[in-house]
């Protein structure tokens, strides 16, 4: 199928089109901008999931029955792409390419998989219907690098596509290019298509690779909905980067969309929860994921339940016992403040939340005095979701307090019971 058809294969997708009944879309930014709201305005927690090869390696029956998991598990949203480019990767390591998973035929945007699409259709729809929202890569800097996308057909690759998901209520663009300028040319083109094909009915936004990088560098662009960024790392940088995003004018909502994965590398379920719980208190939102998304999707089953993923589910029920939208992060709470230590608090002062990525002692202001003597003070175990009594002590600088002997943890300080929700 050329590109000069595409415009008459929109029309023959009528009859195939999602049937949409209640929006349960990502629809809009709160107004001081800092986070997002659903279609009846509440606040949005996002909690995202990178399942990179959704629609390329699983079955349609698999990939439904892995989002409806990530569902119960507390996942909102899942970042997942339209191109194949992850499957190059395979083909390094010897695996053997299969085309019939692919977007393109021949490695070709003018040449569209309708197969595929159909696949890809019915993902969408279900992910709909349970709730969840997919923020889609319409292309990836290696579409670029090898010359499948180039300045010549991004308008039109973006326009198809665009035009054939114009009506689903539960997507989000993203694209993937280098974080330079030579990268603009062709995302302008993306841009503009994306605009044309479905009249700016979706939210975009950029996730630049390699990392660490972020689509700050793009801002300020008006059709850029908020700031995406990857740091591949587990440290205090994904404290940073969301910190210096959150500052940024315009102001925008922050996503930390790739940190480093689950058991890639070493990597521990301390070190994913690590990055989740920094990029909170700096007042953005996280996206976890675990290294088999995109080495060996096909075996989700053994891994999708992963203790990473589990803390991901304790995190996001400890935060919706907050009004979470309200979060300021806020480094005067703490006196001396240690590295790896990071607060948070209410806009109107009524709790305050503190993240220890290593056991210790902590000294809170003495401003904070009036809060402490009425309210509940409690430690939270982020690795099991248990809880325990936060007992304050007196130092010469402030409130002190002593957590627990746990790889990490938080500390929260509200007027009310904590009322955390055991995770399963």
């Amino acid at each position: 199928m050329r590109l000069r058809f595409f415009a008459a294969s929109v029309l023959l997708f009528t009859s195939m089109q999602v049937v949409h009944s209640q929006p349960r879309s990502v629809s809009g930014i709160a107004v001081n901008g800092h986070y997002f709201t659903d279609a009846k305005g509440k606040p949005f927690f996002w909690l995202g999931d990178t399942q990179w090869e959704l629609f390329h390696q699983l079955p349609v029956t698999e990939a439904k029955a892995l989002l409806l998991e990530r569902k119960k598990q507390g996942f909102t949203v899942i970042q997942c792409m339209t191109t194949g480019v992850f499957q190059e990767w395979g083909i390094m390591k010897g695996l053997k390419r299969d085309t019939s998973n692919e977007a393109w035929l021949h490695d070709d945007p003018a040449h569209i998989n309708e197969l595929y699409f159909k696949k890809m259709d019915s993902v969408i729809a279900w992910a709909e219907e349970i709730g969840l929202i997919l923020v889609i890569g319409v292309y990836h800097a290696q579409d670029v690098d090898h010359g499948r996308i180039t300045f010549a057909n991004a308008r039109s690759w973006a326009r198809w596509l665009a035009a054939r998901y114009r009506n689903a209520s539960n997507i989000i663009w993203s694209m993937y290019p280098h974080a330079d300028t030579a990268s603009s040319k062709i995302l302008n083109e993306i841009i503009q298509g994306l605009k044309e094909g479905d009249e700016s009915r979706h939210m975009v936004t950029v996730h630049p690779d390699p990392s660490p990088a972020s689509s700050s560098f793009f801002s300020p662009a008006s059709w850029l909905s908020f700031n995406t960024l990857q740091t591949w790392n587990s440290g205090y940088i994904n404290y940073s980067m969301v910190m210096s995003d959150y500052s940024k004018t315009p102001v925008m909502p922050v996503v930390n969309g790739e940190a480093r994965y689950e058991e890639e590398d070493g990597t521990t379920p301390a070190d994913t929860r690590r990055a989740g719980y920094f990029s909170m208190l700096a007042g953005g939102f996280y996206s976890y994921g675990h290294q088999d998304n995109w080495r060996a999707a096909t075996t989700w089953k053994s891994w999708y339940a992963s203790p990473g993923a589990r803390q991901m589910s304790i995190m996001v029920n400890l935060f919706k016992t907050l009004p979470w939208w309200n979060l300021q992060p806020d480094s005067t709470i703490l006196v001396n403040r240690k590295p790896g230590v990071v607060a948070a608090r209410s806009a109107i002062r009524n709790w305050l939340i503190v993240y220890l990525s290593t056991p210790g002692k902590i000294v809170i202001s003495n401003q904070w005095l009036a809060l402490i003597k009425e309210a509940s003070a409690t430690w939270v175990n982020p690795e099991t979701g248990n809880t325990t009594n936060a007992i304050p002590g007196i130092d010469k600088d402030g409130i002190s307090f002593v957590s627990p002997v746990w790889t990490d943890a938080v500390l929260m300080i509200k007027k009310g019971k904590l009322n955390l929700k055991k995770s399963k």
